[in-house]
């Protein structure tokens, strides 16, 4: 949104979402389904199947039937979720590109509200959950809410308006996740609480937490001193490739684990701190070994502004400063 006026908008956004993404996902699908298979006796239900490899490679996985009642059957069962955020920032810059800023917050408001509906309509009328749970249309409301919130940081009178009320929101918003949570007994997307209302409810809530944190930069409040612990930045640095490998890790471990006889929770607490560490230790060294080396190439695609750029900005900027109730322009 704040470089919509660059000359190369479009390329510099894929560009460095392209850097950030698509090496270490490809090297994961290089390792488990060229590699592993070529030199390991890997079971066969440990990957998908053979005619459904391409669409592993091609980003469209969340769009073929996979597990049983509910549950990821192989290692790479999770990459469903990073297949519905690509296909959404394919389309998603143009939308911005094209759309006014205050047309498109009303616009994502009224998306979010016909995605709740079409998916309470697909869980009572559809036969697979599944398919329901990773449509990219349906799911899409997660990622519209962050949009929709970055929209209004960026608007004078509805950040206001979020100073003001943005811990009621908060409260409330926690407060009906809680009741959606006691309702369905669980957080499984089968119960229809989860399904339904549960899923915008728990991303507006985490979003409450988000804007919390944004609004109360300059405070030194508990909670932005909570979100700057080196451990929570550390798992923020590390989380892509945390997502990554942790399903990956956990099947390997659970394996592992089978004949050791352990369980209860005595064997759960063993197998949830050791797959942690396992998970965090596999990320820190794709991070630091792989990832990192190829971040320093963003560089190459920063934004750049058209010729009008620096001289409207400085005037915006004066403008901004020389008004008591406005916040600077953001470039």
């Amino acid at each position: 949104m704040d470089t919509r006026s660059c000359s190369n908008y479009f390329s510099s956004f894929w560009m460095r979402r392209t850097l950030r993404i698509f090496p270490l996902y490809f090297l994961a699908l290089g390792v488990f389904l060229v590699a592993a298979p070529a030199v390991l006796p890997v079971p066969k239900e440990a990957l998908p199947p053979v005619a459904d490899q391409v669409y592993y490679w091609t980003y469209l996985n969340n769009w073929i039937p996979m597990g049983e009642e509910g549950r990821l059957v192989h290692v790479l069962g999770h990459f469903w979720s990073l297949a519905v955020e690509e296909q959404f920032y394919l389309l998603w810059p143009v939308v911005v590109w094209l759309v006014p800023p205050r047309i498109l917050l009303r616009g994502c408001a009224v998306a979010c509200v016909l995605i709740l509906a079409a998916r309470s309509w697909a869980f009572f009328s559809a036969g697979d959950l599944g398919m329901v749970y990773r449509n990219t249309v349906l799911r899409a409301d997660a990622l519209l809410y962050g949009a929709a919130g970055a929209l209004m940081l960026r608007d004078e009178v509805w950040a206001r308006r979020l100073g003001r009320h943005i811990r009621a929101l908060s409260v409330l918003a926690w407060s009906a996740s809680a009741l959606v949570l006691v309702s369905a007994v669980g957080t499984h997307y089968y119960r229809m609480p989860v399904m339904t209302l549960g899923m915008a409810v728990f991303s507006i809530a985490f979003l409450t937490l988000i804007l919390q944190a944004v609004l109360g930069m300059n405070r030194n409040s508990r909670l932005q001193r909570f979100l700057c612990h080196p451990w929570l930045t550390a798992t923020g640095r590390y989380s892509y490739g945390m997502y990554v490998w942790h399903w990956p890790a956990a099947y390997v471990m659970y394996y592992a684990y089978a004949p050791l006889g352990l369980s209860g929770l005595p064997g759960a607490a063993l197998m949830l701190a050791a797959g942690l560490a396992v998970t965090f230790a596999l990320a820190w060294a794709s991070y630091e070994f792989f990832e990192s080396p190829i971040l320093t190439t963003k560089r190459f695609f920063a934004p750049r502004w058209r010729t009008a750029q620096p001289l409207a900005f400085f005037t915006a900027s004066v403008s901004a400063g020389s008004t008591s109730n406005r916040s600077p322009t953001m470039p």
